[in-house]
């Protein structure tokens, strides 16, 4: 029972920690969230949830004093945008063909169509940075 008890402290431990992962605190009161991503909506959400629960802990409400995103990819904005585009057309033109296919042929040439999207994306990385800077009141 004790084992039990002291195991379950430890994963309450680990997960409120990982509520505000990207969060760093700042000296000033002023603490900031910066998350790369190739989804800047889902990013921007991310943020707004990971100091909402960074203030929660102090008992307070987070404050946005700003947010910023910005492209920082190794390739120009819009080749790497295409360039997103076409991979995840590749992967979900591979798996249709995958899903619907009448030979062992047809499946090889789905998952190696889906395979190279992803591929791709992978190699396109993650494109944007999110950062927001907020405080808790």
């Amino acid at each position: 029972m004790k084992t039990n008890f002291s195991l379950v402290i430890l994963m309450l431990i680990a997960t409120s920690c990982a509520s505000h992962p990207d969060v760093r605190p700042g000296e000033d009161g002023v603490h900031r969230v910066a998350i790369t991503t190739d989804d800047v909506d889902s990013a921007n959400q991310s943020a707004i949830r990971q100091a909402n629960n960074y203030c929660d802990e102090f008992h307070q409400s987070a404050y946005i004093v700003s947010e910023n995103k910005k492209y920082t990819g190794n390739i120009d904005e819009g080749t790497y945008n295409a360039g997103k585009q076409v991979s995840k057309a590749a992967q979900i033109f591979g798996g249709g063909i995958m899903t619907t296919a009448d030979n062992r042929n047809q499946q090889k040439t789905g998952r190696t169509v889906g395979l190279g999207g992803a591929a791709m994306d992978e190699a396109l990385g993650k494109g944007y940075t999110v950062e927001m800077k907020f405080k808790c009141h």
